[in-house]
């Protein structure tokens, strides 16, 4: 899957120079979260996501994004198949 290597790429990039200006929080976390989206729709296997987990969980807490960290709980647990949670 291409896509996991460019998205991939793309979190790299933004580890190496981390900003926390609003608009580009909420740029990063939205790209995250649609590429969860994708990956869950799309049957991927979870291994696709976890790198995308672990992105979203290490941006800063921030309001801005809160609704996107809240995302990261809803897709782990559907990967999981947890229904309950």
């Amino acid at each position: 899957m291409m896509q996991k290597q460019l998205v991939d790429s793309a979190y790299s990039a933004y580890r190496r120079h981390p900003t926390i200006d609003t608009f580009t929080l909420q740029f990063v976390a939205l790209i995250a979260v649609n590429y969860l989206n994708c990956c869950y729709y799309h049957h991927a296997d979870k291994s696709y996501a976890l790198s995308t987990f672990e992105f979203l969980h290490d941006l800063p807490t921030e309001p801005a994004i809160g609704l996107n960290k809240l995302l990261v709980l809803f897709y782990k647990a559907m990967f999981d198949h947890n229904e309950k949670k």
